[in-house]
């Protein structure tokens, strides 16, 4: 599956992926090069967005500049769309949260509607984090801190390999959630019938 490397312009990474050569493209938004990318050594092959982080930015090296003005979409949901135009389907995302809540709410509205076409995953200091499919099996988690939370409702969710498992309960932001759990086995498995459902995973 055809794989890109995004970043986003919330609080800047702490680490970076440390294997750049498993992605087809390393892409940025304009203000993620502008306030951190820059200072690495992460060459981006494409800065996609308004172009308005960029005025009093010098980019030195070989990339090339994308401008998306339509201000109907946020920078995140035109670089997604840009990259899938080139085939992307599986997006590793770094930057979407932190500062500013309403950004950071903003790029989660846009994942909600296209998590069932592409392969988002999110990353930040403490946690992966992503939409998860009606049936969704995760390996490797033995031991780490798994939060559950409904966007707004999501109905008949099943969980096991969890300290705390659930049996076709209902979860909803105003009622019952699954905050801090743990994952007693290295695959954990969620099903659920309808609705959104946001995994965090702790690091």
């Amino acid at each position: 599956m055809a794989k890109a490397l995004l970043f986003v312009n919330g609080e800047p990474p702490t680490h970076f992926p440390s294997e750049l050569s498993q992605y087809h493209y390393i892409a940025c938004t304009d203000g993620a090069y502008h306030n951190y990318l820059i200072d690495t050594d992460i060459v981006p092959d494409f800065i996609i967005g308004d172009l308005d982080s960029l005025h009093s930015t010098p980019i030195t090296r070989t990339i090339d500049v994308v401008h998306t003005p339509d201000q109907n979409k946020n920078d995140f949901e035109k670089a997604l769309l840009f990259l899938a135009d080139k085939g992307i389907k599986h997006f590793d995302i770094y930057g979407a949260s932190g500062h500013a809540s309403d950004h950071f709410l903003g790029n989660l509205s846009v994942a909600m509607r296209y998590y069932l076409k592409f392969e988002l995953n999110f990353f930040d200091h403490y946690c992966r984090f992503f939409f998860a499919k009606n049936q969704s099996t995760i390996p490797q988690v033995k031991g780490k801190t798994i939060s559950l939370m409904p966007f707004c409702k999501v109905y008949n969710v099943t969980i096991s390999g969890f300290k705390y498992p659930l049996s076709n309960v209902n979860l909803q932001l105003d009622g019952l959630i699954s905050l801090r759990n743990e994952a007693i086995e290295d695959e954990i498995r969620i099903e659920f019938d309808k609705g959104h459902l946001l995994l965090f995973i702790s690091n």
